[in-house]
Protein backbone atom coordinates (compact mmCIF):
# COMPACT_ATOMS: atom_id res chain seq x y z
CA UNK A 1 0.00 0.00 0.00
CA UNK A 2 2.83 2.38 0.89
CA UNK A 3 4.58 1.50 -2.38
CA UNK A 4 1.41 2.36 -4.33
CA UNK A 5 1.16 5.69 -2.51
CA UNK A 6 4.79 6.48 -3.32
CA UNK A 7 4.24 5.66 -6.99
CA UNK A 8 1.13 7.86 -7.09
CA UNK A 9 3.06 10.68 -5.42
CA UNK A 10 5.93 10.38 -7.92
CA UNK A 11 3.56 10.39 -10.88
CA UNK A 12 1.61 13.39 -9.56
CA UNK A 13 4.76 15.45 -8.93
CA UNK A 14 5.41 18.30 -11.38
CA UNK A 15 3.21 20.51 -13.56
CA UNK A 16 0.20 19.27 -15.53
CA UNK A 17 2.19 18.35 -18.64
CA UNK A 18 4.82 16.49 -16.63
CA UNK A 19 2.22 14.66 -14.54
CA UNK A 20 0.30 13.60 -17.63
CA UNK A 21 3.49 12.37 -19.29
CA UNK A 22 4.51 10.37 -16.19
CA UNK A 23 1.07 8.80 -15.89
CA UNK A 24 1.03 7.71 -19.51
CA UNK A 25 4.62 6.43 -19.38
CA UNK A 26 3.91 4.44 -16.20
CA UNK A 27 0.73 2.85 -17.59
CA UNK A 28 2.40 2.19 -20.92
CA UNK A 29 5.37 0.43 -19.29
CA UNK A 30 2.98 -1.97 -17.56
CA UNK A 31 0.93 -2.63 -20.70
CA UNK A 32 4.03 -2.80 -22.90
CA UNK A 33 5.60 -5.28 -20.47
CA UNK A 34 2.63 -7.60 -20.88
CA UNK A 35 2.89 -7.19 -24.65
CA UNK A 36 6.58 -8.13 -24.55
CA UNK A 37 5.77 -11.28 -22.59
CA UNK A 38 3.19 -12.26 -25.19
CA UNK A 39 5.70 -11.52 -27.97
CA UNK A 40 8.24 -13.77 -26.31
CA UNK A 41 5.64 -16.50 -26.07
CA UNK A 42 4.58 -16.48 -29.70
CA UNK A 43 8.10 -16.27 -31.14
CA UNK A 44 9.09 -19.84 -30.09
CA UNK A 45 5.54 -21.06 -30.80
CA UNK A 46 5.78 -19.64 -34.33
CA UNK A 47 9.26 -21.09 -34.81
CA UNK A 48 8.06 -24.50 -33.62
CA UNK A 49 4.98 -24.42 -35.87
CA UNK A 50 6.69 -23.26 -39.08
CA UNK A 51 10.30 -24.39 -38.63
CA UNK A 52 13.37 -22.16 -39.13
CA UNK A 53 13.17 -21.97 -42.95
CA UNK A 54 9.44 -21.15 -43.28
CA UNK A 55 9.65 -18.76 -40.35
CA UNK A 56 12.59 -17.06 -42.07
CA UNK A 57 10.51 -16.74 -45.26
CA UNK A 58 7.60 -15.28 -43.30
CA UNK A 59 9.76 -12.72 -41.45
CA UNK A 60 11.46 -11.67 -44.69
CA UNK A 61 8.13 -11.36 -46.52
CA UNK A 62 6.58 -9.37 -43.68
CA UNK A 63 9.50 -6.95 -43.39
CA UNK A 64 9.50 -6.43 -47.18
CA UNK A 65 5.76 -5.75 -47.51
CA UNK A 66 5.93 -3.68 -44.32
CA UNK A 67 7.30 -0.97 -46.60
CA UNK A 68 3.71 -0.61 -47.79
CA UNK A 69 2.72 0.90 -44.44
CA UNK A 70 5.16 3.74 -44.86
CA UNK A 71 3.99 5.14 -48.19
CA UNK A 72 1.66 7.66 -46.55
CA UNK A 73 4.00 10.53 -47.53
CA UNK A 74 4.49 11.05 -43.79
CA UNK A 75 0.90 12.26 -43.46
CA UNK A 76 0.33 10.21 -40.31
CA UNK A 77 3.20 11.86 -38.42
CA UNK A 78 2.31 15.22 -39.96
CA UNK A 79 -1.22 14.70 -38.59
CA UNK A 80 0.22 14.03 -35.12
CA UNK A 81 2.11 17.34 -35.16
CA UNK A 82 -0.54 19.54 -36.79
CA UNK A 83 -3.44 18.06 -34.83
CA UNK A 84 -1.42 18.45 -31.61
CA UNK A 85 -0.64 22.08 -32.43
CA UNK A 86 -4.31 22.82 -33.15
CA UNK A 87 -5.40 21.26 -29.84
CA UNK A 88 -2.68 23.20 -27.96
CA UNK A 89 -4.17 26.41 -29.44
CA UNK A 90 -7.75 25.26 -28.65
CA UNK A 91 -8.66 25.33 -32.34
CA UNK A 92 -10.97 22.32 -32.54
CA UNK A 93 -12.39 23.16 -35.98
CA UNK A 94 -8.88 23.25 -37.43
CA UNK A 95 -8.17 19.87 -35.84
CA UNK A 96 -11.20 18.36 -37.64
CA UNK A 97 -9.92 19.70 -40.98
CA UNK A 98 -6.56 18.02 -40.43
CA UNK A 99 -8.14 14.68 -39.45
CA UNK A 100 -10.59 14.66 -42.38
CA UNK A 101 -8.00 15.71 -44.94
CA UNK A 102 -5.49 13.11 -43.71
CA UNK A 103 -8.01 10.25 -43.79
CA UNK A 104 -9.45 10.95 -47.24
CA UNK A 105 -6.07 11.61 -48.87
CA UNK A 106 -4.70 8.39 -47.38
CA UNK A 107 -7.80 6.53 -48.54
CA UNK A 108 -7.01 7.54 -52.11
CA UNK A 109 -3.33 6.61 -51.78
CA UNK A 110 -4.04 3.21 -50.25
CA UNK A 111 -6.56 2.25 -52.94
CA UNK A 112 -4.04 2.97 -55.70
CA UNK A 113 -1.13 1.29 -53.89
CA UNK A 114 -3.13 -1.82 -53.06
CA UNK A 115 -4.05 -2.45 -56.71
CA UNK A 116 -0.49 -1.75 -57.88
CA UNK A 117 1.09 -4.03 -55.28
CA UNK A 118 -1.41 -6.82 -55.92
CA UNK A 119 -0.61 -6.67 -59.64
CA UNK A 120 3.14 -6.70 -58.99
CA UNK A 121 2.72 -9.57 -56.52
CA UNK A 122 1.36 -11.88 -59.21
CA UNK A 123 3.35 -10.54 -62.19
CA UNK A 124 6.91 -10.19 -60.88
CA UNK A 125 9.01 -13.30 -60.11
CA UNK A 126 9.90 -11.80 -56.72
CA UNK A 127 9.74 -15.15 -54.91
CA UNK A 128 12.99 -16.12 -56.66
CA UNK A 129 14.78 -13.44 -54.61
CA UNK A 130 13.94 -15.34 -51.40
CA UNK A 131 15.67 -18.55 -52.52
CA UNK A 132 12.53 -20.61 -51.81
CA UNK A 133 11.78 -24.02 -53.29
CA UNK A 134 9.47 -24.16 -56.39
CA UNK A 135 6.71 -26.03 -54.51
CA UNK A 136 6.24 -23.04 -52.16
CA UNK A 137 5.97 -20.28 -54.79
CA UNK A 138 2.17 -20.27 -55.09
CA UNK A 139 1.63 -20.38 -51.31
CA UNK A 140 4.05 -17.50 -50.75
CA UNK A 141 2.41 -15.41 -53.49
CA UNK A 142 -1.05 -16.01 -52.01
CA UNK A 143 0.26 -14.96 -48.62
CA UNK A 144 1.78 -11.88 -50.21
CA UNK A 145 -1.64 -10.90 -51.57
CA UNK A 146 -3.31 -11.41 -48.17
CA UNK A 147 -0.67 -9.30 -46.40
CA UNK A 148 -1.00 -6.51 -48.99
CA UNK A 149 -4.78 -6.30 -48.49
CA UNK A 150 -4.44 -6.46 -44.70
CA UNK A 151 -1.79 -3.77 -44.65
CA UNK A 152 -3.97 -1.66 -46.93
CA UNK A 153 -6.69 -1.69 -44.28
CA UNK A 154 -4.19 -0.96 -41.53
CA UNK A 155 -2.57 1.77 -43.64
CA UNK A 156 -5.57 4.06 -43.17
CA UNK A 157 -7.20 2.86 -39.96
CA UNK A 158 -4.08 3.06 -37.75
CA UNK A 159 -4.15 6.87 -38.03
CA UNK A 160 -6.64 6.96 -35.18
CA UNK A 161 -3.60 6.15 -33.03
CA UNK A 162 -1.97 9.44 -34.10
CA UNK A 163 -4.91 11.25 -32.48
CA UNK A 164 -4.30 9.37 -29.23
CA UNK A 165 -0.61 10.32 -29.41
CA UNK A 166 -1.40 13.98 -30.12
CA UNK A 167 -3.80 14.05 -27.16
CA UNK A 168 -1.00 12.55 -25.00
CA UNK A 169 -2.98 9.34 -24.43
CA UNK A 170 -0.42 6.85 -25.67
CA UNK A 171 -1.35 4.30 -22.99
CA UNK A 172 -4.53 3.66 -25.02
CA UNK A 173 -2.44 2.79 -28.08
CA UNK A 174 -0.36 0.32 -26.09
CA UNK A 175 -3.56 -1.25 -24.72
CA UNK A 176 -4.84 -1.80 -28.26
CA UNK A 177 -1.46 -3.21 -29.24
CA UNK A 178 -1.66 -5.62 -26.30
CA UNK A 179 -5.16 -6.65 -27.37
CA UNK A 180 -3.86 -7.31 -30.89
CA UNK A 181 -0.96 -9.45 -29.69
CA UNK A 182 -3.16 -11.39 -27.28
CA UNK A 183 -5.63 -12.14 -30.07
CA UNK A 184 -2.84 -13.41 -32.30
CA UNK A 185 -1.46 -15.57 -29.47
CA UNK A 186 -4.86 -17.27 -29.16
CA UNK A 187 -4.85 -17.92 -32.92
CA UNK A 188 -1.34 -19.40 -32.78
CA UNK A 189 -2.53 -21.85 -30.15
CA UNK A 190 -5.55 -22.82 -32.29
CA UNK A 191 -3.90 -23.01 -35.74
CA UNK A 192 -2.02 -26.33 -35.16
CA UNK A 193 -5.40 -28.03 -34.58
CA UNK A 194 -6.60 -26.81 -37.99
CA UNK A 195 -3.54 -27.46 -40.20
CA UNK A 196 0.12 -28.27 -39.59
CA UNK A 197 2.99 -25.97 -40.68
CA UNK A 198 0.81 -23.85 -43.02
CA UNK A 199 2.64 -20.64 -43.90
CA UNK A 200 -0.49 -19.23 -45.57
CA UNK A 201 -2.76 -19.87 -42.59
CA UNK A 202 -0.24 -18.53 -40.09
CA UNK A 203 0.50 -15.38 -42.12
CA UNK A 204 -3.19 -14.68 -42.76
CA UNK A 205 -3.97 -14.92 -39.04
CA UNK A 206 -1.19 -12.47 -38.19
CA UNK A 207 -1.90 -9.98 -40.97
CA UNK A 208 -5.67 -9.79 -40.50
CA UNK A 209 -5.47 -9.57 -36.70
CA UNK A 210 -3.15 -6.58 -36.91
CA UNK A 211 -5.38 -4.94 -39.56
CA UNK A 212 -8.82 -5.37 -38.01
CA UNK A 213 -8.10 -4.14 -34.46
CA UNK A 214 -7.30 -0.51 -35.48
CA UNK A 215 -10.33 -0.60 -37.81
CA UNK A 216 -12.68 -1.45 -34.93
CA UNK A 217 -10.92 1.05 -32.62
CA UNK A 218 -11.50 3.85 -35.13
CA UNK A 219 -15.15 2.92 -35.71
CA UNK A 220 -15.78 2.88 -31.95
CA UNK A 221 -13.95 6.06 -30.89
CA UNK A 222 -15.08 8.25 -33.79
CA UNK A 223 -18.66 7.47 -32.78
CA UNK A 224 -18.04 8.18 -29.09
CA UNK A 225 -15.10 9.96 -27.43
CA UNK A 226 -13.67 11.36 -30.68
CA UNK A 227 -17.02 12.23 -32.26
CA UNK A 228 -16.02 15.92 -32.44
CA UNK A 229 -13.00 14.95 -34.58
CA UNK A 230 -14.84 12.47 -36.84
CA UNK A 231 -13.59 12.77 -40.44
CA UNK A 232 -16.15 14.03 -42.95
CA UNK A 233 -15.89 14.76 -46.67
CA UNK A 234 -17.04 18.38 -46.28
CA UNK A 235 -14.19 19.06 -43.81
CA UNK A 236 -11.53 18.06 -46.37
CA UNK A 237 -9.48 21.13 -47.35
CA UNK A 238 -6.59 21.10 -49.82
CA UNK A 239 -4.95 23.98 -47.96
CA UNK A 240 -4.70 21.72 -44.90
CA UNK A 241 -3.20 18.98 -47.05
CA UNK A 242 -0.45 21.43 -47.99
CA UNK A 243 0.35 21.88 -44.27
CA UNK A 244 0.31 18.13 -43.69
CA UNK A 245 2.35 17.46 -46.81
CA UNK A 246 5.04 20.14 -46.29
CA UNK A 247 5.91 18.70 -42.89
CA UNK A 248 4.79 15.17 -43.69
CA UNK A 249 7.06 14.74 -46.72
CA UNK A 250 10.09 15.30 -44.49
CA UNK A 251 8.80 12.68 -42.07
CA UNK A 252 8.09 10.46 -45.07
CA UNK A 253 11.67 10.69 -46.35
CA UNK A 254 12.92 9.93 -42.83
CA UNK A 255 10.61 6.90 -42.61
CA UNK A 256 11.70 5.60 -46.01
CA UNK A 257 15.33 6.03 -44.95
CA UNK A 258 14.62 4.14 -41.72
CA UNK A 259 13.06 1.35 -43.77
CA UNK A 260 16.19 1.05 -45.90
CA UNK A 261 18.38 1.13 -42.79
CA UNK A 262 16.44 -1.33 -40.64
CA UNK A 263 13.87 -3.26 -42.67
CA UNK A 264 16.34 -4.40 -45.33
CA UNK A 265 18.34 -6.37 -42.77
CA UNK A 266 16.16 -9.48 -43.05
CA UNK A 267 16.19 -9.33 -46.85
CA UNK A 268 19.98 -8.82 -46.95
CA UNK A 269 20.55 -11.69 -44.53
CA UNK A 270 18.25 -13.98 -46.54
CA UNK A 271 19.90 -13.03 -49.84
CA UNK A 272 23.59 -12.82 -48.88
CA UNK A 273 23.95 -14.93 -45.73
CA UNK A 274 21.19 -17.55 -45.23
CA UNK A 275 17.49 -17.92 -44.48
CA UNK A 276 18.41 -19.49 -41.14
CA UNK A 277 20.24 -16.27 -40.27
CA UNK A 278 16.97 -14.30 -40.34
CA UNK A 279 15.44 -15.85 -37.20
CA UNK A 280 18.89 -15.62 -35.52
CA UNK A 281 18.91 -11.88 -36.07
CA UNK A 282 15.21 -11.48 -35.20
CA UNK A 283 15.58 -13.43 -31.95
CA UNK A 284 18.63 -11.40 -30.88
CA UNK A 285 16.88 -8.16 -31.79
CA UNK A 286 13.68 -9.11 -29.96
CA UNK A 287 15.67 -9.94 -26.82
CA UNK A 288 18.15 -7.03 -26.87
CA UNK A 289 15.63 -4.39 -27.88
CA UNK A 290 13.77 -4.83 -24.59
CA UNK A 291 15.51 -1.82 -23.06
CA UNK A 292 14.77 0.15 -26.24
CA UNK A 293 11.07 -0.34 -25.53
CA UNK A 294 11.36 2.19 -22.70
CA UNK A 295 12.68 4.76 -25.16
CA UNK A 296 9.86 4.04 -27.62
CA UNK A 297 7.42 4.70 -24.78
CA UNK A 298 9.19 7.90 -23.71
CA UNK A 299 9.58 9.12 -27.30
CA UNK A 300 5.92 8.59 -28.19
CA UNK A 301 4.79 10.39 -25.02
CA UNK A 302 7.28 13.28 -25.03
CA UNK A 303 6.85 14.00 -28.75
CA UNK A 304 3.34 15.51 -28.31
CA UNK A 305 4.43 16.98 -24.95
CA UNK A 306 7.26 18.79 -26.75
CA UNK A 307 4.82 20.01 -29.41
CA UNK A 308 2.69 21.60 -26.68
CA UNK A 309 5.71 22.97 -24.77
CA UNK A 310 7.26 24.49 -27.91
CA UNK A 311 3.97 26.08 -29.04
CA UNK A 312 3.62 27.63 -25.57
CA UNK A 313 7.30 28.66 -25.36
CA UNK A 314 8.16 26.44 -22.37
CA UNK A 315 11.83 25.84 -23.27
CA UNK A 316 12.82 25.16 -19.66
CA UNK A 317 10.48 22.18 -19.49
CA UNK A 318 11.98 20.83 -22.72
CA UNK A 319 15.51 21.14 -21.28
CA UNK A 320 14.54 19.38 -18.06
CA UNK A 321 12.81 16.47 -19.81
CA UNK A 322 15.80 16.03 -22.15
CA UNK A 323 18.27 15.80 -19.23
CA UNK A 324 16.09 13.16 -17.58
CA UNK A 325 15.96 11.01 -20.71
CA UNK A 326 19.74 11.24 -21.23
CA UNK A 327 20.27 9.98 -17.66
CA UNK A 328 17.98 7.02 -18.38
CA UNK A 329 19.99 6.25 -21.54
CA UNK A 330 23.25 5.92 -19.60
CA UNK A 331 21.59 3.46 -17.23
CA UNK A 332 20.46 1.35 -20.20
CA UNK A 333 24.08 1.00 -21.36
CA UNK A 334 24.79 -1.03 -18.23
CA UNK A 335 21.61 -3.03 -18.79
CA UNK A 336 22.65 -3.75 -22.39
CA UNK A 337 26.05 -5.07 -21.25
CA UNK A 338 24.44 -7.39 -18.69
CA UNK A 339 21.92 -8.66 -21.25
CA UNK A 340 24.70 -9.51 -23.71
CA UNK A 341 26.68 -11.37 -21.05
CA UNK A 342 23.72 -13.54 -20.04
CA UNK A 343 22.31 -13.92 -23.58
CA UNK A 344 23.56 -17.51 -24.14
CA UNK A 345 21.66 -18.68 -21.06
CA UNK A 346 18.54 -16.70 -22.00
CA UNK A 347 18.50 -18.11 -25.56
CA UNK A 348 18.96 -21.64 -24.23
CA UNK A 349 16.01 -21.27 -21.84
CA UNK A 350 13.83 -19.38 -24.32
CA UNK A 351 14.48 -21.23 -27.59
CA UNK A 352 15.78 -24.56 -26.25
CA UNK A 353 17.74 -26.28 -29.05
CA UNK A 354 15.65 -24.88 -31.92
CA UNK A 355 18.04 -22.00 -32.66
CA UNK A 356 21.69 -21.23 -31.85
CA UNK A 357 22.66 -17.53 -31.80
CA UNK A 358 26.38 -16.60 -31.87
CA UNK A 359 27.54 -14.07 -29.26
CA UNK A 360 28.84 -11.79 -32.03
CA UNK A 361 25.28 -11.20 -33.27
CA UNK A 362 24.16 -10.27 -29.75
CA UNK A 363 27.02 -7.79 -29.30
CA UNK A 364 26.47 -5.96 -32.60
CA UNK A 365 22.68 -5.87 -32.18
CA UNK A 366 23.15 -4.36 -28.70
CA UNK A 367 25.47 -1.67 -30.11
CA UNK A 368 22.95 -0.93 -32.86
CA UNK A 369 20.06 -0.62 -30.41
CA UNK A 370 22.05 1.70 -28.10
CA UNK A 371 22.94 3.94 -31.04
CA UNK A 372 19.31 4.10 -32.21
CA UNK A 373 18.05 5.01 -28.72
CA UNK A 374 20.69 7.76 -28.47
CA UNK A 375 19.44 9.29 -31.72
CA UNK A 376 15.80 8.94 -30.63
CA UNK A 377 16.47 10.99 -27.49
CA UNK A 378 17.18 14.06 -29.60
CA UNK A 379 14.59 13.22 -32.24
CA UNK A 380 11.97 13.80 -29.51
CA UNK A 381 12.84 17.52 -29.50
CA UNK A 382 13.42 17.84 -33.25
CA UNK A 383 10.13 16.13 -34.13
CA UNK A 384 8.23 18.18 -31.56
CA UNK A 385 9.53 21.46 -32.97
CA UNK A 386 9.15 20.35 -36.59
CA UNK A 387 12.78 21.34 -37.31
CA UNK A 388 13.77 18.13 -39.02
CA UNK A 389 15.58 19.14 -42.23
CA UNK A 390 19.07 18.17 -40.98
CA UNK A 391 17.67 14.96 -39.53
CA UNK A 392 16.09 14.23 -42.92
CA UNK A 393 19.37 14.81 -44.82
CA UNK A 394 21.33 12.68 -42.34
CA UNK A 395 18.87 9.80 -42.62
CA UNK A 396 18.89 10.01 -46.43
CA UNK A 397 22.69 9.80 -46.37
CA UNK A 398 22.51 6.86 -43.97
CA UNK A 399 20.04 5.06 -46.23
CA UNK A 400 22.29 5.68 -49.24
CA UNK A 401 25.35 4.03 -47.68
CA UNK A 402 23.58 1.36 -45.57
CA UNK A 403 23.34 -1.43 -48.14
CA UNK A 404 26.84 -0.86 -49.65
CA UNK A 405 28.30 -0.78 -46.13
CA UNK A 406 26.48 -3.98 -45.16
CA UNK A 407 27.64 -5.75 -48.32
CA UNK A 408 31.22 -4.61 -47.67
CA UNK A 409 31.18 -6.20 -44.23
CA UNK A 410 29.58 -9.38 -45.62
CA UNK A 411 31.32 -9.82 -48.98
CA UNK A 412 34.77 -8.37 -48.27
CA UNK A 413 35.20 -9.08 -44.55
CA UNK A 414 33.00 -12.21 -44.57
CA UNK A 415 31.23 -11.29 -41.29
CA UNK A 416 27.84 -12.83 -42.09
CA UNK A 417 24.87 -11.61 -40.02
CA UNK A 418 27.24 -9.52 -37.88
CA UNK A 419 28.31 -7.63 -41.02
CA UNK A 420 24.72 -6.70 -41.90
CA UNK A 421 24.22 -5.20 -38.42
CA UNK A 422 27.58 -3.38 -38.58
CA UNK A 423 26.41 -1.75 -41.81
CA UNK A 424 23.46 -0.29 -39.87
CA UNK A 425 25.75 0.97 -37.11
CA UNK A 426 28.20 2.63 -39.51
CA UNK A 427 25.55 4.57 -41.43
CA UNK A 428 23.92 6.03 -38.29
CA UNK A 429 27.06 7.54 -36.74
CA UNK A 430 26.80 10.96 -38.53
CA UNK A 431 23.22 11.44 -37.29
CA UNK A 432 24.25 10.47 -33.76
CA UNK A 433 26.63 13.47 -33.84
CA UNK A 434 24.48 16.03 -35.68
CA UNK A 435 21.19 15.54 -33.78
CA UNK A 436 22.53 16.55 -30.32
CA UNK A 437 24.26 19.62 -31.81
CA UNK A 438 21.03 20.89 -33.39
CA UNK A 439 18.99 20.26 -30.23
CA UNK A 440 21.48 22.20 -28.09
CA UNK A 441 21.21 25.12 -30.52
CA UNK A 442 17.39 25.03 -30.45
CA UNK A 443 17.17 24.91 -26.65
CA UNK A 444 19.72 27.74 -26.37
CA UNK A 445 17.69 29.70 -28.97
CA UNK A 446 20.80 30.01 -31.14
CA UNK A 447 19.62 28.04 -34.14
CA UNK A 448 20.26 29.82 -37.44
CA UNK A 449 20.01 28.87 -41.11
CA UNK A 450 19.59 25.16 -41.74
CA UNK A 451 19.79 24.46 -37.98
CA UNK A 452 16.43 26.28 -37.64
CA UNK A 453 14.65 24.37 -40.42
Amino acid sequence: MKLLEKVQGLIGKGNGRTSKAKKNIFLTIIIKGLGILIGFLYFPLSLDYLGAMKFGIYLTLLSTIDWFLNFDIGIGLGLRNKFGEAIARDEEKEAVHYVSTAYFVLGGIVTLLTFVLLALNFILPWTAWLNITPDMVEEVKMLGAVIIVAFGIRFVTRNVYEIFYALQKMAYVEYFSLLTKASFLVLILLIPFIMSDSLLLFGTAKAMTFALVPLFVGLYFFRRKFSQYRPTLKAVKLSYFKDLFSLGVKFFLIKVSLLVIHQTNNLLIASFVSLEGVPQYEAAYKYLSIFMILFVIITNQLWPSNIEAYVKGDIEWMKKSLKTVVKVWFVTLILALIMVLISPFVYKFWLQDNLVIPIGISITVAVSVCLVTWINIFSIVLNGTGKIRIQMYAYLFAALINIPASLFFVKVLNLGVVGIVLGTVACLIPLAILAPIQVMKILAKKERGIWAQ
